[in-house]
């Protein structure tokens, strides 16, 4: 090879690598033995507070004592699996699998939110008065959490309940309304977007659905104690 031929194969080879830098590419190993290239997001948390941080499709907080993390939890967008000291968790879009400090688990497939929670943490904060949901489906629970299917029939009415802080991942796009309020909500208002997530603040409040659809959301609610009535 000439001097001049192996000058450009060289410069080749760094523009190479500093686009691939760039765009967050890194590399894993196939099956093949074979370096393949994956993109990788700058960065992938869809929320990220003083109580919770959250990653769409990165699974950041897998290992068992991860710094500065204690419970984290797998919400499936898709079908999803997980492989865990526990087992093999097959997931179904809107399933859940909670993972304590001292669990580790390998990074799922498929498509999820991982939401893992800070041990450093503010105090949790709760409704002034406490009122219990009716008609969702609690699907975990420990001391510190409750995870629930957040369920309404198109039409239906949940009446007056309360929530401490929270996590909403939301399934199914429908529309919401507190009819004590806004009976008549206008169009594009109270909008549930799908694979969408945010952290709630406490309250209590009555919810419609005046969607035909029904109402699919995954709520992971920290435990308060409940004010005496």
């Amino acid at each position: 090879m000439t001097p001049t031929r192996l000058l450009y194969t060289m410069l080749a080879l760094f523009f190479a690598a500093t686009c691939a830098s760039s765009h967050g590419l890194a590399s894993e190993q196939a099956g093949s033995g074979l370096r393949v290239e994956r993109a990788v997001a700058a960065d992938s948390a869809a929320l990220d507070n003083a109580y919770v941080r959250v990653m769409h499709n990165s699974s950041s907080y897998g290992p068992a004592h991860s710094k500065g993390f204690g419970t984290r939890v797998i919400v499936a967008l898709t079908n999803v699996k997980i492989q865990s000291g526990k087992g093999t968790h097959h997931l179904e879009r809107g399933q859940v699998a909670a993972f304590k400090r001292d669990e580790s688990y390998d990074p799922p497939t498929g498509e999820f939110f991982e939401v893992a929670f800070k041990l450093d943490h503010p105090p949790v904060k709760g409704p002034e008065e406490w009122i219990e949901p009716i008609k969702n489906i609690i699907v975990y629970e420990d001391e510190q959490i409750r995870i629930f299917e957040e369920r309404l029939e198109g039409g239906d009415e949940r009446p007056l309940h309360s929530h401490a802080q929270r996590v909403v991942v939301r399934l199914k796009e429908v529309q919401l309304t507190d009819p004590r309020t806004n009976p008549t909500p206008r169009p594009g208002t109270g909008i549930q977007v799908p694979n969408t997530v945010r952290f709630a603040e406490p309250m209590t409040h009555v919810v419609r659905n005046v969607s035909k659809g029904p109402l699919f959301n995954v709520v992971i609610e920290f435990k308060v104690p409940h004010p005496a009535k």
